[in-house]
């Protein structure tokens, strides 16, 4: 009995793990309005003279000076000498994980993009330094964008697409991580900003470059097409059973005038109705 019992048990097939791709299209749109809302914060705070007077008016001495030590150390957190080792720690496990290259690929994608942008618009915007007091586009500084947030956005961006996309988790837990990405980017802002290593717009565009890169880079990985090398087992499908005959569905799910058609079972004369 035990042999025919486990032959009419059908074991799990494997097979390849795959993502479901989306459409480029929506991708590029966000990537060319963000790039677009770049642009004009951009031209309005070089032409524009009340957001430089503003940028002017928040650069003061808030006198945080007991608080340097702590600010120093939490300004690490949008520094690549510590946010690429976090990201390339968490790339060794899920390229282990799918036996494949791919994340790692998209990664270096997005981190080469990132600093060659940045690097490209410091260089070509050339903004002073906050504590020189030199406000004005170029005069031979680096300042524009800051490297600082885009690296927030972008890097620690990357960590929640590979912790959603390849690790495969929940809804829930995906929230979370955004909600410490955006802890981070809330703590770089205010630690460039308080030690006076930005301007007020400099951060501002970090994080709308950041956008822009991110925003790639994950779209495009989600339209190219991944064909994991991890095998996954496929349950076999649930045969369907009827609880009181094998061949008679049972009353209650029946229509109502399915159910009415039933006769009812016969009344023995030796039991009094009414028992």
């Amino acid at each position: 009995m035990s042999d025919s019992h486990s032959g009419s048990v059908m074991p799990g097939r494997t097979r390849r793990l795959r993502r479901r791709t989306r459409p480029i299209g929506g991708t590029l749109w966000l990537t060319a309005a963000l790039l677009a809302v770049f642009a004009v914060y951009t031209l309005l705070v070089v032409d524009w003279s009340p957001l430089s007077s503003f940028d002017v008016f928040l650069n003061r001495n808030y006198h945080v000076h007991e608080l340097w030590p702590e600010l120093h150390l939490l300004d690490h957190v949008g520094q690549r000498v510590f946010c690429l080792p976090v990201l390339g720690a968490l790339l060794i496990g899920i390229c282990w994980l799918h036996r494949s290259l791919r994340p790692m690929v998209v990664c270096a994608f997005g981190v080469i993009a990132i600093n060659l942008v940045v690097l490209v618009l410091k260089l070509w915007l050339a903004r002073g330094r906050p504590l020189s007091h030199e406000v004005a586009f170029f005069s031979g500084g680096e300042m524009y964008p800051s490297g600082h947030t885009a690296n927030v956005v972008l890097v620690y961006g990357l960590a929640v697409h590979l912790f959603s996309y390849y690790g495969g988790v929940s809804r829930r837990t995906r929230t979370i991580l955004i909600g410490v990405v955006c802890l981070c980017g809330a703590i770089m802002f205010t630690t460039s900003f308080l030690l006076r290593w930005h301007w007020f717009s400099d951060l501002i565009s970090g994080y709308l470059i950041g956008g822009v890169v991110l925003a790639l880079t994950v779209g495009l990985d989600r339209a190219v097409p991944f064909r994991s090398r991890r095998l996954v087992v496929v349950p076999p499908p649930v045969p369907r059973q009827n609880s009181p005959g094998k061949d008679e569905p049972p009353v209650d799910k029946l229509p109502p005038a399915a159910a009415r058609s039933i006769p009812d079972a016969p009344v023995s004369s030796e039991t009094p109705a009414g028992s």
